[in-house]
């Protein structure tokens, strides 16, 4: 019974970042050019930032379906480490200036270490929901499944502003 529990609020959890994230890049496609063109080093036209938020937002909905759970989590967990694998590339050639994109085109928080352990965090359990069977469950399990993924959403958001916060206090952005 943990183990539906966990498997569901993490699905929840990943399918709610995910699903906002594809969101903004749907509904923002403009916002979010400039930041793919730098972490891919060449041109990005708006159609990709459209299709990239687009796949986000179906392997969200794909974590809350049973029988497509373990493949959408395979595939976020793929997207998390590229995306963190992106960053990393731009940390080491001096590109700490660069927008997160993770939280929204508004969102303040700069590419950096942190963000890069972070994804790989995520990443992690992730994987573990992919090797889990398909499986339907009871109301008591996806109620507390739907609390924990809601919980470990409030801890996610939490750490992004303390991230965002100490960029601001050390400079990391500068």
């Amino acid at each position: 019974m943990l183990l539906a529990v966990v498997t569901g609020a993490i699905a929840l959890f990943a399918g709610l970042i995910f699903f906002h994230a594809g969101y903004s890049k749907f509904r923002h496609s403009a916002d979010y050019i400039d930041i793919m063109a730098a972490y891919l080093g060449r041109p990005v036209k708006s159609w990709t930032v459209t299709t990239v938020g687009t796949t986000e937002m179906v392997l969200a909905l794909a974590l809350l379906v049973p029988a497509t759970r373990s493949i959408a989590a395979f595939g976020c967990s793929f997207l998390l480490v590229m995306y963190a694998g992106f960053m990393w590339r731009q940390i080491q050639v001096g590109r700490k200036d660069l927008r997160c994109g993770c939280s929204g085109p508004a969102a303040e928080t700069r590419i950096g270490p942190e963000l890069v352990l972070r994804n790989l965090l995520v990443a992690a359990p992730l994987l573990g929901v992919a090797a889990q069977p398909p499986s339907l469950n009871s109301m008591v399990i996806i109620s507390l499944g739907t609390a924990l993924g809601l919980f470990l959403v409030l801890i996610y958001l939490s750490t992004d502003q303390i991230i965002a916060n100490r960029q601001r206090l050390v400079g990391w952005s500068q």
